[in-house]
């Protein structure tokens, strides 16, 4: 698999990230909202796996650029997904750089 290389400023990329979350809740994932309005971090962790266990098995079977295409955008999709379950749960802070 292989995507013609580009770079992308972040700004943009986090412009991207604000432009799925925005998609994301204006259709406010009723089909796995749960009644009590928000899933668990084990939750979103399963709904990222699933998106990122597809992308992986499309690529992995397809040299063609369009299927790594897409998988950028699930990149994008499961990304988007970790700040809303952030935005849900919290953000732990980073304490020290490693190393």
């Amino acid at each position: 698999m292989s995507v013609t290389k580009r770079t992308t400023p972040r700004p943009e990329v986090f412009a991207a990230l604000d432009a799925e979350r925005l998609f994301q809740l204006r259709r406010g994932g009723r089909e796995t909202l749960p009644p009590s309005g928000h899933h668990e971090v084990a939750d979103w962790l399963d709904f990222m796996d699933r998106l990122l266990s597809a992308a992986r098995c499309q690529v992995a079977d397809s040299p063609d650029p369009a299927v790594a295409e897409q998988a950028l955008h699930a990149v994008r999709r499961i990304t988007a997904m970790g700040v809303a379950c952030m935005e849900q749960h919290g953000v732990p802070a980073r304490h020290r750089w490693p190393g």
